[in-house]
């Protein structure tokens, strides 16, 4: 006897384009996106768009682009229909997104669809409804209308997100062309949002989607290589502006991609927290023969050839543009300008001494004895064999002039006066950046080993761990850790000499988890092992320091490269102009 559920069944053409529709359309959004491309590609200069609950009861486009003639309109529903392409070679060098037919078929095969559209400016047009044709008075253009989405698919129908999730993903599509097209008018109409963008240039439209604080914190970008060119606003480094969504734009197409999104946070180094990424805005141009746009079925993901050189040239080219700055300032004095360490002096040396560094810094502040406690000074982490400090012309940080340095408050910040304003320091952010930058030249090239007089016994592994031990013993030596197998017990018997003093056998494991992500390279491991011992190193909050020290650490932190943040992205330094301050006691408006 025959099971019927066994034999092969050829499909009936309702089924094969509902399944094809899943295939590209998976919420609102995917309409949303073909929709806008085909008006794009008609021609129009007006976009307007509606919807209603998240684009599921009801997504209407109207254009004012050059219309779908009748004959058009027959078939433009139908399957494996376009305008484009009259043979496979024309596949990879398309410059259009789609000029109807290539996604109707898919949105009809799931959703109620009317289509009003003119193709002159005569007054009649046509409009198809439940796949029949009726002539109608209609202005140039065309209008579209998406109503109950997969109202005969229910089951797909569940599995829609959240209606505010769907809601942000229309919205960001809709941003995406909005951002790529400043030159066409658009609208949106919503429960939850009504926006008018006129059409205007690129730099307007960025005032338009993300208000005026967008000039300040980004840098313009316009660039070129051999492969690409490169234009748009990236985050400043140290001035970092927030938006939820970023923007990629290749050969005008909007995609996403995982490489790209990963090279771009790498630039930024230690300007990020933790979990924090940079907003921005790229335009890519390459050669279309170089791209593969139909490797994902909604074209958001592409494909590159040479992807490890653009990546490369990509990063080369946003760090230039992101450091460009700093090839331009003038370093007014060298490391050693402002030494404040002082020397054992004998008991004949002290009077003269004290004389003469009294002298030296009474323009900070002449009431202030900055010999106190000699001792606590010798001892500090910045003391060296020096001689006595020479009076500096001035003392700066951050291009701000300081004028006075008032003193400590809760023994964690230092308050600063300078000529415009006021200045905070972060105590421990800014020993934590004066001393990752001199770690990273001492232990950057390779880790100097420590061998344990006792190996320390790693309980607790689990077999996954245990393997990653095993596969990866030559990286884990490049990073100071030799782990010995004793019958069926692990032991740490060799650790970066550096770590001597701090070691915790979590600092192993964490290292041992991040080696699992294969995109953590053995340099970046080595360098959190780096951050990881300058901030256990580094002056703590709540640490009381000597008014030598904190004009030394201030004069330190100058000559650091990265001088505004710390080893995990947090700021080093906070300024209040004195504008700021008299608004906040209104004494200004």
């Amino acid at each position: 006897m025959t099971c019927d559920c066994m034999v092969i069944k050829k499909l009936n053409e309702k089924t094969i384009n509902l399944i094809s529709a899943g295939e590209v359309i998976e919420g609102p959004v995917d309409i949303l996106k073909e929709l806008i491309e085909n008006s794009i590609d008609a021609g129009a200069k007006q976009i307007s768009i509606s919807i209603k609950n998240s684009g599921i009861d009801l997504l209407e486009i109207k254009d004012d682009g050059i219309g779908i003639s009748k004959s058009d309109l027959e078939i433009c529903t139908e399957r494996h229909t376009t305008s484009k392409l009259t043979n496979i070679d024309e596949l990879y060098s398309l410059d259009t997104f789609g000029f109807r037919g290539e996604a109707l078929a898919s949105v009809n095969a799931v959703s109620r669809l009317v289509i009003i559209t003119s193709t002159d400016d005569t007054g009649k047009g046509c409009v198809l409804e439940n796949n029949v044709i009726k002539e109608i008075t209609s202005q140039k253009g065309t209008s579209i209308i998406v109503k109950d989405l997969f109202y005969n698919q229910p089951v797909r129908k569940k599995f829609l997100k959240s209606k505010s999730a769907e809601f942000t993903l229309i919205y960001d599509m809709f941003l995406a062309y909005v951002l790529l097209y400043p030159d066409i008018r658009f609208s949106f109409d919503s429960e939850k949002k009504k926006t008018i963008f006129p059409s205007s240039t690129k730099e307007q439209r960025y005032n338009q989607i993300f208000g005026i604080d967008i000039k300040s914190k980004t840098i313009p970008i316009n660039t070129s290589t051999d492969l690409f060119k490169l234009s748009g606003l990236i985050s400043a480094p140290t001035n970092q502006f927030y938006f939820p969504t970023n923007f990629l734009f290749i050969n005008k197409r909007y995609v996403y991609s995982t490489h790209v999104q990963k090279t771009i946070t790498s630039c930024y180094r230690d300007y990020l927290m933790v979990q924090q990424k940079p907003f921005f805005v790229l335009f890519i141009e390459l050669d279309p023969k170089t791209i593969d746009v139909n490797v994902h079925p909604k074209k958001r993901i592409v494909k590159l050839q040479n992807e490890m050189i653009f990546l490369s040239l990509l990063k080369e080219a946003i760090e230039k543009e992101l450091y460009r700055e700093k090839d331009d300032v003038v370093i007014s004095r060298s490391l050693g300008d402002f030494s404040f360490s002082i020397p054992t002096l004998s008991k004949d040396q002290k009077n003269s001494s004290t004389n003469k560094i009294n002298s030296s810094y009474a323009f900070f502040d002449s009431s202030k004895s900055i010999l106190t406690d000699f001792k606590k000074t010798q001892s500090s982490i910045y003391s060296s064999n020096t001689s006595a400090p020479q009076k500096p012309n001035t003392l700066q940080l951050n291009n701000h002039q300081i004028t006075k340095v008032i003193g400590q408050v809760h023994d964690t910040y230092i308050v600063c006066e300078t000529t415009t304003g006021t200045l905070l320091v972060d105590q421990h952010a800014a020993a934590e950046r004066i001393n990752l930058e001199k770690n990273r030249l001492t232990h950057g090239s390779s880790f100097d080993k420590q061998k344990l007089i006792s190996g320390i016994k790693l309980d607790k592994l689990s077999e996954d761990q245990k393997d990653m031990i095993q596969k990866n013993k030559g990286e884990l030596a490049i990073l100071g850790f030799v782990i010995e197998k004793q019958k069926q017990d692990y032991f740490l018997s060799t650790i970066p000499k550096f770590l001597n003093n701090y070691l915790d056998v979590n600092y192993f494991i964490n290292t041992l988890e991040d080696l699992k992500n294969k995109e953590n390279t053995v340099d970046k491991l080595k360098d959190n092992l780096i951050k990881l011992f300058t901030c256990k190193n580094s002056i703590k909050a709540n640490k009381p320091l000597t008014y030598l020290e904190q004009v030394k650490l201030i004069s330190d932190l100058e000559n650091c490269e990265d001088k505004t943040i710390c080893a995990h992205g947090r700021p080093t330094i906070i300024y209040f102009s004195q504008k700021e301050i008299e608004k906040m006691f209104k004494r200004i408006i």
